[in-house]
């Protein structure tokens, strides 16, 4: 009896050391890559003071989905908290105490948004900057003009959190997301502006905010990143329901909230962000999306 409860206490061992050993590999590899440091190219970016870019720069703010992480006053607020994968909070974006307005510049504030990376050259962690890596300098400029005339908050910005299981996955290519700095070319130069439409390319350039959750092909699948609980992200292409959709329909979905079979669209899907979409972006999205070559759905 005693030489079974040896073996099976060194095989508990073993295991715990192995564990152990595993995890600190999964963090040693993560952390390395979390805090590579990137070199950009030299520009700059001169956010507008008028007040028409101002209030265009808060539609922006909320129909891109910034409101999302950083909330409706700028001062950030946790949108994951989940042990296991951890917890992570919208920086305080406002010029109060501890917040990035009080000391990035709006070339800062450019890298931040368009490459996801600190004004030390850092990553920023779960940024997703991919959404946002072909903005113009004028929808950015006008989003930082808005930031900047926001109600200061004092708030000191938690740092943020990534638990065991996003390491792995992380590791393992599945949430490219948390750093999302390595999946952009930070040499490529942005537009300066875009112009706008009903059409396709200024479809393409809106629809690229939905390919964190509906994947470069918008074919949907898992949210990478996302928690369990999360629902699967809808297949955009024709293979998908939109392609039984008629554009009237799409509006009202994006409107409303609720497709034509009167289900309604779940979080994390930001409808109530797309609402303030006008018409002419939400019809130049359809007109982009009917372009898009069928895919099985979660084929990304």
């Amino acid at each position: 009896m005693n030489k079974v409860l040896r073996k099976t206490g060194m095989v508990v061992a073993a295991l715990v050391v192995l564990i152990i050993l595993a995890l600190v590999v999964i963090y040693t590899l993560s952390t390395i890559r979390m805090n590579k440091k990137y070199d950009l190219v030299a520009s700059t970016i001169n956010a507008p003071k008028d007040q028409a870019s101002i209030t265009e720069g808060r539609r922006l703010y909320i129909s891109r989905g910034c409101v999302d992480c950083h909330g409706a006053d700028l001062s950030g607020q946790t949108f994951i908290n989940v042990p296991p994968i951890g917890k992570f909070t919208g920086t305080n974006l406002t010029s109060g105490k501890g917040g990035a307005a009080s000391t990035m510049s709006d070339t800062d504030f450019a890298f931040a948004i368009r490459h996801g990376i600190a004004p030390d050259g850092s990553a920023l962690i779960f940024m997703p900057a991919t959404d946002f890596q072909g903005m113009s300098d004028e929808d950015v400029g006008k989003i930082i003009a808005y930031i900047r005339r926001v109600k200061p908050v004092n708030e000191t910005s938690p740092a943020q959190h990534a638990g065991p299981i996003t390491r792995l996955l992380f590791l393992a290519g599945k949430m490219p997301l948390l750093v999302s700095a390595e999946l952009i070319n930070h040499q490529a130069k942005s537009p300066a502006q875009v112009e706008v439409g009903e059409t396709v390319e200024y479809g393409r350039y809106l629809a690229i905010g939905c390919t964190g959750c509906h994947g470069p092909g918008f074919s949907g699948g898992t949210i990478p990143g996302g928690p369990p609980d999360w629902p699967h992200a809808k297949n955009l292409t024709p293979a998908g329901d939109l392609g039984k959709w008629s554009q009237a329909e799409f509006i009202k979905t994006m409107r409303t909230g609720v497709r034509p079979d009167d289900s309604t669209l779940k979080p994390p899907m930001p409808w109530k962000n797309f609402s303030l979409m006008t018409d002419v972006e939400l019809k130049a999205i359809w007109m982009f999306l009917k372009t898009i070559p069928a895919k099985e759905t979660g084929n990304r």
